[in-house]
């Protein structure tokens, strides 16, 4: 097959615009090299990685390139590329990202691959030309092999949204330079005619000629280095605190630019530095206008973006409805950890953002062996309502199996006194490292849950939990089909007779707990890891606080009084 030519082109403009003497410079859509080839002509020292979806144009760029793969950034796997974060100097898209389904998306992840600093340089066709306003007036939209509406063009910029583009994704657009009509005699001609339009428009006519004059645009964008102090004050600091608190912090505290520090019932607001964007973050907070109007007007008044965090039903206390759930209304966005508690806070506030729960670290895979003993773990507290229902079919087939099973209980002691068996261990209310230790020491876990209100809007932590210690689990489908694949990384229950005939499967074949247990471990290594979402948040904080012009508008729509003086 014979490359088509325009893969072997050289856009000089762009050539021009990419800085000397960079150290590792990563293209997207590099075609047969062509442009890296012309840079390293004159920076031999820079590495020139060059990604391309059509193997043939490859074959030719790994002979001109430092690396050239066959690379689909929207699909591929990026772990071949091997390209680390903050690693690069330079990302370079020579008419690649009107081909992109979500080109929005792409920039913003590959940003991050970026140095602070480090630049973007990208030409892009500009759908404002004259032309495309000529035929369009004529009622003409026709596609063509290439140039501005090349068939194989997904998207279509102005200069604003190619500027919007960059923003987005953390670029301060540095220069912007032009490629011009090809037909200047005829635009000459062209162009008063809109001139009156101009004008009826109240857009400048001289801006105007620019913008349409220009086919194409040479935007160079730089990596911003925005800094972002994230203080949390922990209303119920025993209530999931390490999970949605203490462990994001830490690896918040891992982005460069970052900085998260959190406290209990008390938080003082002198602690950001002066070039530092500051959130504040109400974990579990009831908010009560009369005692909380003057804390949050307070935030308002420094600049904080105020978000409220919540891991459990706001209908669970009584005082938040009181309130028409103040809490949250008074906030300018919302986190929390499930779909279903993000559709019910909408109501109340439309800015959510749901983070689910995600482990710290993943111990070492259990070893074979222990998968041989049958031993189960129950761990809740007050939740005789979901576990009475099955209590029965537990001690039935607790009592046929004898001491070939024992069985490890936290926290529930009517539970572990309901069980008949004398093969079972209690523990009371421990430490979170205890609690794994007693999850690890187990091989088997029951996790029910009634479809109650309260219970639906849970968050799958346990199973996570279980699954990173490698345990095989028998769960009810409440909460948990959302997220375990059941026979694959555990088993669901739909009814009282098939938990009874998957508790005694799993009780009786090690296999299958073996199974279970190493699919539900591998599933959380490649889902549920906060190494691999450490930047979301930072990300979303970002993004809200770009929009805070937008969320004070609104939040003086929900909460009025937040803006009244005195």
């Amino acid at each position: 097959m014979t490359v088509p030519a325009y893969y072997d082109r050289i856009n000089q403009q762009l050539l021009d615009s990419i800085p000397k003497n960079l150290g590792r410079i990563v293209e997207v859509g590099c075609g047969t090299g062509a442009l890296g080839a012309a840079y390293k002509k004159d920076n031999p020292d820079s590495e020139y990685i060059g990604l391309e979806l059509n193997p043939e144009a490859v074959q030719i760029a790994t002979e001109r390139l430092d690396r050239a793969l066959h690379f689909n950034v929207e699909t591929s796997d990026e772990s071949q590329l091997n390209i680390a974060p903050q690693s690069c100097d330079a990302l370079v898209y020579g008419d690649v990202l009107e081909h992109l389904q979500d080109p929005w998306a792409i920039l913003n992840h590959q940003v991050s691959w970026l140095k602070p600093g480090g630049y973007v340089l990208a030409s892009i066709p500009n759908i404002q030309h004259w032309t495309i306003l000529r035929d369009l007036l004529q009622g003409k939209w026709e596609y063509q092999d290439e140039g501005l509406l090349d068939r194989t063009h997904l998207r279509f910029f102005t200069l604003e949204s190619m500027q919007q583009l960059f923003s987005q994704a953390g670029l301060i657009v540095k220069t912007v330079g032009r490629i011009l009509s090809h037909n200047p005699k005829e635009f000459a001609e062209f162009y008063p005619k809109l001139e009156p339009l101009a004008q009826h428009l109240k857009v400048d006519s001289n801006r105007l000629k620019l913008l349409t004059e220009s086919h194409q645009y040479i935007l160079t964008g730089v990596k911003t280095q925005r800094r972002l102090f994230i203080q949390t004050l922990m209303m119920a600091p025993l209530a999931c605190d390490r999970v949605r608190i203490l462990e994001p912090d830490q690896f918040s505290n891992r982005i460069t630019g970052v900085r998260a520090m959190s406290s209990a019932h008390s938080a003082a607001l002198n602690l950001a530095e002066a070039d530092e964007e500051k959130v504040f973050i109400w974990q579990r907070a009831l908010l009560k206008p009369e005692t909380a109007l003057a804390q949050q007007k307070n935030l308002l008044q420094r600049g904080y973006l105020i978000v409220s965090e919540i891991d459990d039903d706001p209908l669970r206390w009584e005082s938040a409805s009181d309130h028409n759930f103040f809490s949250y209304r008074s906030c300018h966005c919302v986190q929390t950890s499930t779909e279903p508690l993000a559709e019910f806070l909408r109501q109340y506030n439309p800015y959510v953002k749901v983070f689910p729960n995600q482990l710290a670290q993943l111990p070492q895979p259990r070893p074979e062996r222990d998968y041989e003993q049958a031993t189960v773990f129950f761990g809740a507290l007050n939740r005789e309502e979901d576990w009475k229902p099955l209590m029965g079919a537990i001690n039935q087939i607790l009592d046929e199996l004898g001491d070939r099973v024992c069985v490890n209980v936290l926290h529930d002691r009517q539970f572990f006194e309901a069980l008949n068996t004398p093969h079972k261990a209690f523990s009371p209310f421990c430490s979170y490292d205890n609690y794994q230790q007693v999850i690890r020491s187990s091989s088997v876990a029951l996790l029910p849950l009634e479809p109650t209100r309260f219970n639906q809007m849970k968050s799958d932590l346990k199973f996570v939990e279980c699954g990173g210690q490698g345990v095989a689990v028998l769960a009810s489908p409440t909460v948990y089909e959302r997220s375990l694949q059941d026979g694959k990384t555990g088993l669901l229950y739909r009814s009282v007779e098939d938990f009874a005939a998957k508790f005694r499967e799993l009780l009786v074949n090690p296999t299958l707990r073996q199974q279970l247990g190493q699919g539900a471990y591998q599933w959380v290594a490649q889902h549920r890891l906060l190494e691999h979402h450490a930047q979301e948040r930072a990300k979303w904080y970002f993004q809200m606080r770009d929009r805070l012009g937008e969320l004070n508008a609104a939040l003086k729509e929900r909460a009025p009084e937040l803006f009244t003086h005195g």
